[in-house]
């Protein structure tokens, strides 16, 4: 199988194809010391150890922290019914006091306030959601029926856990909110560096986020169109098999077609350990970046392990697969605008 794989990505590095750009969306506004971040909780219910150090935290780099109404509620696994999660959302939009949304974590349940948003008002107020994760589900619908940016980073619970919390991920999140964090070549950790799997070149605007949620959108009219996009991808805690179901899905409907470029972040505990005999995750990747036909980079600081960069999802960028293994990605405007 390896062999094959292989073979088709030698015949694709030949290529070295360039893609056209997309369009950019609506960014919020740039956050200065005493705004306000309204936090909430639109999927799995949380608990007050979840977002209270994130609201010390905020707190001391200036801002005021604003508590949804459902992030101290419970509905069988959600934080409140469907309804008052998505009356939240339309009502941190509609508080031009609030200058930003940071969810305090995802879980699952963000696709089914999809149908309750008022996009049409939101795009009236754009201004930054923060997530990853079930998020993605925000991300996605937000940009596709509002035209808003939004930020792929770190939650309110991220910061109360060492697993998800650096020093590198708050640095970026803090001089994101503040738009001190510059357009360019996205800086990374120490020690890591984007990879390449599909040589080429390709621009457009970033879209994309967690694997599990964009395929469980497919088909719905939530789902990613994704077309002259640089796709993000990004899981946690499933099988090889799994991804590849999962990828094949995206694969199937035509988004891995449609987009322009393709960016792996992290894939964290998807290997599957029980059977040396079991496929690799790097292989059922590599098989759905050969099947894309589109440049492929790896490694980026996206998802659910220690390094969470500050991406905004809507801005335009360009992508680099290098024949020597280097890649880079350079986002062309700042997240947030003055």
């Amino acid at each position: 199988m390896r062999k094959a794989i292989i073979s088709a990505f030698l015949a694709i590095i030949m290529c070295g194809t360039s893609f056209a750009a997309g369009t950019t969306r609506l960014p919020g506004h740039a956050l200065k010391p005493g705004d306000c971040i309204g936090l909430l909780a639109p999927a799995t219910y949380v608990l007050s150890r979840d977002y209270e150090p994130a609201v010390e935290l905020l707190r001391s780099h200036g801002y005021k922290v604003k508590l949804a109404p459902s992030a101290t509620a419970r509905y069988e696994y959600f934080a409140g019914t469907d309804r008052k999660r998505a009356d939240d959302i339309n009502n941190f939009f509609r508080d031009n006091s609030v200058k930003a949304i940071l969810c305090i974590r995802g879980g699952y349940g963000s696709a089914r306030v999809l149908d309750k948003l008022d996009y049409n008002m939101i795009s009236k107020h754009p201004k930054p959601l923060i997530g990853f994760s079930d998020i993605t589900a925000l991300h996605t619908a937000l940009g596709e029926k509002a035209g808003l940016v939004t930020i792929h980073g770190p939650m309110a619970m991220s910061f109360t856990k060492a697993n998800l919390d650096s020093p590198y991920s708050r640095e970026k999140f803090f001089a994101g909110l503040a738009s001190t964090l510059p357009a360019g070549e996205i800086p990374m950790p120490e020690g890591r560096k984007l990879e390449t799997v599909i040589i080429g070149k390709a621009e457009g605007i970033i879209m994309g986020g967690n694997l599990s949620v964009l395929s469980s959108l497919a088909g719905t009219p939530y789902e990613l169109d994704g077309k002259g996009a640089l796709l993000l991808l990004e899981e946690v805690g499933e099988k090889p098999y799994k991804i590849d179901r999962m990828m094949n899905q995206l694969y199937q409907n035509g988004l891995l077609s449609r987009v322009n470029g393709i960016i792996y972040g992290d894939f964290i505990g998807c290997e599957d350990n029980d059977s040396g005999d079991a496929v690799k995750l790097d292989d059922v990747l590599l098989h759905y970046a050969v099947l894309s036909r589109k440049p492929v980079i790896k490694g980026m600081p996206s998802g659910h392990g220690k390094y969470n960069f500050f991406l905004p999802m809507g801005v335009h960028a360009r992508m680099r697969a290098n024949a020597d293994n280097s890649a880079s990605l350079i986002i062309d405007s700042p997240a947030l605008v003055e």
